[in-house]
């Protein structure tokens, strides 16, 4: 009895040290891994796509070339967007800056510098040649600097995704295998991906939505650049629970600087009430948009995927739980911990 119990604590001992090992290795090794999960979630939610274009007579290898254009497309458009977006940006912040700080010296002036000699205009020069120093040049160095390193890590997830594409569209279906297509391993591959397929598909569509509301808000608002803050939200969807409120920030503080106080709520308001209505009006609305996964589990996986891999594991934080839970749901031993993590119904 004393061995058995020794074992047990020797067994539960090694199986808490495998746990940190694994943790420790997945953070060092993050800038492998999250190319490869990019990869993994995007070739997932676009697997049907070349499937639909061979339903309607497209050859197999011209379903794949379709299939990587449309992504392709779709990446130059948004990075297009950005670079233009970013460019806007580089004329708009100084012109606001300056036109605040004009504002704040001309009330200095009224109030006490006029009464030492000192003119606007040596004022107005002095913050011009502070918004036009080094440090500009420095924030602007670092910002192509991370839009380098974001194009190349892009470029890389497309190259992994298509040889993924690829490679699973050559794998042989349940007939070559000798499998109906009701055999449990072939509806539990399908379950293990459906789950994630339909997150990303309802969350894609729904980002886009809010992400049109906030740029139509922005446009009659007059904060530019409005296309970029919309992709940006739109792509801060993709991070449960704070992704709304980091992508308000910019046009909030833009809107302050540009009309003060009232705009910026304008601009909160507008925001909360464009979320709550895609989020409350429109996603119910959708079939089958329930995953059966505890709001709980979808904020503590957004804090625990973003600590091991970063950014790209915030965003990928509940494919990545709903891919481990279909994982767990398979055995028999690890189905109560699923039972635990989804919600009823």
């Amino acid at each position: 009895m004393a061995n058995q119990s020794r074992s047990s604590i020797i067994f539960l001992l090694v199986g808490v040290a495998s746990i940190f090992i694994i943790i420790g290795g997945i953070r060092q090794l993050a800038f492998i891994l999250n190319p490869l999960l990019l990869s993994v979630v995007i070739t997932i939610t676009l697997i049907p796509l070349p499937g639909w274009f061979a339903k309607r007579g497209v050859p197999g290898w011209m379903s794949l070339v379709l299939t990587f254009i449309i992504v392709l497309a779709t990446l130059g458009l948004v990075l297009l967007i950005v670079f233009v977006g970013m460019a806007q940006l580089t004329e708009v912040i100084p012109a606001l800056r300056l036109t605040a700080a004009q504002d704040a010296a001309t009330a200095a002036v009224d109030d006490s510098m006029e009464l030492l000699g000192v003119q606007i205009e040596e004022v107005t020069s002095a913050i011009e040649s502070l918004i036009t120093s080094q440090r500009m040049t420095g924030i602007a160095t670092r910002l192509i600097g991370a839009i380098f390193t974001v194009v190349s890590q892009a470029f890389l997830v497309l190259l992994i995704f298509a040889f993924m594409l690829s490679s699973a569209l050559a794998l042989p279906s349940s007939a070559r295998l000798g499998l109906r297509p009701d055999h449990p391993l072939i509806l539990q591959a399908a379950n293990l991906t459906k789950d994630v397929r339909q997150y990303i598909t309802l969350t894609t569509a729904l980002n886009f939505l809010t992400g049109l509301g906030n740029t139509i808000l922005l446009l009659f608002l007059g904060i530019g650049p409005a296309l970029l803050w919309g992709v940006l939200s739109g792509f801060m969807g993709y991070i449960p629970a704070v992704g709304f409120w980091i992508a308000m920030i910019p046009p909030l503080v833009l809107g302050f600087i540009q009309g003060g106080l009232g705009e910026a709520l304008i601009v909160l308001v507008g925001y909360t009430l464009i979320n709550g209505t895609v989020e409350n009006l429109v996603k119910p609305r959708i079939p089958g948009q329930q995953l059966k996964i505890s709001p709980a589990v979808v904020v503590i996986s957004l804090f625990v995927w973003g600590w091991l891999l970063g950014v790209v594991g915030a965003i990928l934080s509940t494919p990545l739980t709903l891919l481990i839970l279909s994982v767990l749901e398979g055995f028999d031993n690890t189905r109560w911990i699923t039972i635990l993590l989804r919600t009823a119904g």
